[in-house]
């Protein structure tokens, strides 16, 4: 019998922990730099938050314990442009990053990620599903939630693990007009960050 993806992914997870470091450790002093900036998206957008990741920033769930898994510090960038139910792409992206004492913890987290997106799959089935994700980070996942109403809302959110940091990339734009090919397009930029703090 197949393995559900969910399944087979938490197995992957898990045997990458086992595996311990080889991994160059990104520094906390890398801090603000493993966000989006506002140079890597369209003049268009403003950016309306950023800095540290504070208690207010932490959701309910298997990631709430700012603690967690030997993590070290997090940080956030969120950024909104003007659109209407006819604009194509994103209008709200949310960036965000997380540092953990090595590998193994950034591991626990990305399996955490999943862990919350199975929950908020589980309280709102019909309209939410996980996504297969590919060439980003050493492990990812995905999740795509529609918030119906008169203008239906799509949200995708990406997230990896690349050493000793998770990273994720969250977009809200209207019901098809946004893909998740324009939420890599985006994830892609931070993902280089994360690699230029890794050298």
């Amino acid at each position: 019998m197949a393995r559900p993806a969910s399944a087979l992914l938490l197995g992957a997870l898990a045997l990458a922990g086992c595996m311990g470091g080889g991994e160059d450790a990104i520094p906390e002093s890398a801090g603000e730099q493993l966000v989006l900036l506002s140079a890597d998206l369209p003049a268009v957008f403003s950016q309306f938050d950023g800095g540290k990741l504070v208690l207010a920033d932490f959701l309910p769930g298997p990631r709430e314990d700012p603690e967690r898994f030997g993590r070290l510090s997090g940080w956030k960038a969120r950024f909104k442009r003007g659109g209407g139910p006819k604009t194509a792409g994103p209008l709200i992206v949310e960036s965000r990053a997380d540092l953990f004492e090595d590998s193994s913890g950034a591991d626990q987290d990305l399996e955490a990620y999943l862990e919350q997106f199975e929950e908020t799959r589980a309280s709102s089935p019909g309209s939410s599903r996980l996504l297969d994700v590919a060439g980003l980070g050493k492990e990812a996942v995905g999740f795509t939630l529609r918030q119906p109403g008169s203008s239906a809302v799509r949200h995708i959110t990406v997230a990896w693990r690349d050493g000793n940091a998770t990273a994720s990339v969250s977009v809200s734009g209207f019901e098809g007009k946004l893909t998740l090919g324009h939420v890599l397009a985006v994830a892609r930029k931070q993902e280089r960050r994360i690699a230029v703090a890794a050298e």
